[in-house]
């Protein structure tokens, strides 16, 4: 037995903290948010928001992900395996219309729109490892690359839209020859160049440099999500960042795949992202790829793409300052409003999100008074967060009409297919989790 678990605390050990004049000093230097009735909003950040007469957007397509982590071997040392699922919901605009004016959504309501593609992924986790791989390491990034390398109905694959993505392949005004890799995950030799021309297109790899690894480089490697994978400490470390990641995949590869269908007809689609348009963790890097692949289409079409966030600094704050704002208002977050009321630090030393986002943030007051946490494609993200203007935002008007169709009560500010994805998606801790533990630990190699 523990005999510190017997000795009570001090009743006046705070006392030393309270009387130190270092304690006093460094307290007096902190600083916290502001309340919401004590903030100004800047009234060039606000615009009363013009919707268009007619709505192109046809078809609205959400992405969500869940996921559980398990243990399929609990005594010293444990064993960690994840189940993620993936969610791909398409809806009809003209589902909706019938549903706009409607109190509540009924079931027989909601059947109608269910219309759902399931994703599935098993990712290693802990003291876990594939049977012709050497290690947990090199078993996550394998089974990171056979997950993009699935093929989906149309005979494509998330991998083909990888090494179109990257290598910029849809810009035929260039010619972008070299991806620099951080590190080989093998042998950490850096400076690598994963050649465009070079690439092993049977399994999407090349071959390590450095004469006395020469082991295999996955093109999934570019998401850097090796560097936190550790054979002691495991993966856990990377499972946010892997749920985000494939989430955005698959929504570039869907915009991929409808661009190939038919000219102009992406402009019929309205994508919905829950969270911000941004990649975090070892995933920033895609940030500057996502840029340039959605600067380059929204040149000639409107990628109507929007991220919607439910939790979260930025959501406190917008309830906080609600109502400063009008129906149909929204307010742009620029550096200075972010660094002054929502997160601590100066504007002046500050750029926002700029080696993660490429998407310009702003909060919208819907028509019937539901406040939204948004954000938008944005040219130059940099320049948005220092100077941001509404016609940075394209096709604003169209998108948000269309935000404020589906509205939805299952949760606080919800839209219907967000809601409805997670639902469908989502692994709840009973009975889906205890479900998964049996089945893994029955079909698990020992």
């Amino acid at each position: 037995m523990d005999r510190k678990s017997n000795l009570k605390p001090s009743q006046a050990s705070h006392g030393h903290i309270i009387n130190d004049t270092e304690v006093q000093e460094y307290l007096k230097n902190c600083a916290i948010p502001v309340e919401g009735k004590e903030i100004s909003l800047d009234v060039s950040l606000v615009y009363d928001l013009s919707y268009p007469s007619e709505n192109a957007i046809q078809y609205i397509i959400a992405i969500d992900g869940a996921r559980t982590t398990i243990p399929v071997k609990k005594t010293f040392p444990s064993s960690l395996i994840t189940f993620f699922q993936f969610g791909s919901l398409l809806l009809k605009s003209s589902d909706l219309e019938t549903l706009e004016q409607q109190p509540f959504i009924s079931p027989s309501d909601i059947k109608a729109l269910k219309n759902i593609g399931r994703e599935k992924f098993v990712l290693p986790t802990k003291n876990v490892a594939l049977v012709k791989e050497d290690d947990l390491k090199t078993s996550v990034r394998k089974a990171i690359q056979d997950f993009f390398r699935k093929k989906d109905p149309g005979n494509t694959s998330m991998l083909n839209t990888l090494y179109w993505f990257l290598f910029e392949l849809y810009n035929h005004n260039i010619d972008k020859p070299v991806y620099k890799l951080s590190q080989c995950p093998t042998c950490h030799t850096t400076g690598i160049e994963l050649k465009k021309d070079t690439i092993n297109l049977n399994n999407y790899s090349w071959e390590c440099i450095n004469e006395k690894c020469k082991s295999a480089i996955y093109l999934t490697d570019v998401f850097r999500l090796f560097e936190k994978a550790d054979n002691d400490s495991g993966a856990e470390g990377i499972l946010s960042y892997t749920s985000n990641l494939v989430e955005s995949f698959l929504i570039i590869h869907t915009i991929k795949n409808i661009l190939e269908i038919e000219d102009g007809f992406i402009n019929s689609f309205l994508f919905i992202k829950d969270g911000p348009l941004s990649f975090g963790g070892e995933t920033a890097n895609m940030h500057k790829p996502m840029q340039a692949f959605l600067n380059f289409f929204q040149e000639k079409y409107n990628v109507n793409l929007i991220g919607v966030e439910t939790s979260g600094a930025f959501v406190d704050h917008a309830k906080e300052i609600k109502d400063k704002l009008k129906p149909g208002q929204v307010l742009l977050l620029s550096n200075h409003h972010i660094f002054s009321y929502i997160q601590p630090g100066k504007a002046e030393s500050n750029e926002y999100a700029s080696t993660s986002y490429y998407g310009g943030k702003f909060i919208y007051k819907s028509l019937d008074e539901r406040i939204y946490v948004l954000t938008l494609p944005v040219k130059d993200h940099k320049l948005f967060y220092k100077r941001p203007q509404i016609t940075d935002l394209k096709n604003i008007g169209e998108i948000l009409l269309n935000i404020d169709k589906l509205k939805c009560d299952i949760y606080q500010n919800a839209l219907i297919p967000v809601a409805l994805a997670n639902k469908l998606i989502s692994l709840s801790n009973s009975p889906s989790s205890n479900i998964l533990e049996k089945f893994a630990k029955n079909s698990i190699v020992r």
